[in-house]
């Protein structure tokens, strides 16, 4: 059995915050994203197993095609990555995550 991927440079986005804490990416990713689902520790997004610790907030901007994801790397701690959304990456994360929060649920 291969591994799942947890290395969130493979998602190619735009750092947002970095060498953050949790509590400022779930405030960011509250204030700025219409939609939002909390990810699991362990969730996975586009083949990448997300590590998290706790659950954490993942926006969605579907007006602007844009997903927030947070992450934490072992060595640098909680980052919130801006990526490029297809419109089957929202459905993907509304079945898979459900019960979103927002101005848009």
């Amino acid at each position: 059995m291969v591994p799942q991927p947890r290395c969130i440079n493979k998602i190619r986005g735009k750092v947002i915050l970095k060498d953050t804490t949790k509590d400022a990416v779930a405030a960011y990713v509250r204030e700025n994203c219409s939609e939002y689902y909390d990810a699991p520790p362990g969730f996975s997004f586009r083949g990448i197993t997300l590590l998290l610790g706790e659950p954490m907030p993942l926006g969605l901007k579907r007006k602007k095609k844009k997903i927030l994801v947070p992450f934490v790397k072992p060595c640098f701690g909680p980052m919130l990555v801006e990526v490029d959304a297809r419109e089957e990456d929202f459905e993907y994360l509304a079945e898979n995550l459900g019960g979103g929060r927002g101005k848009g649920t």
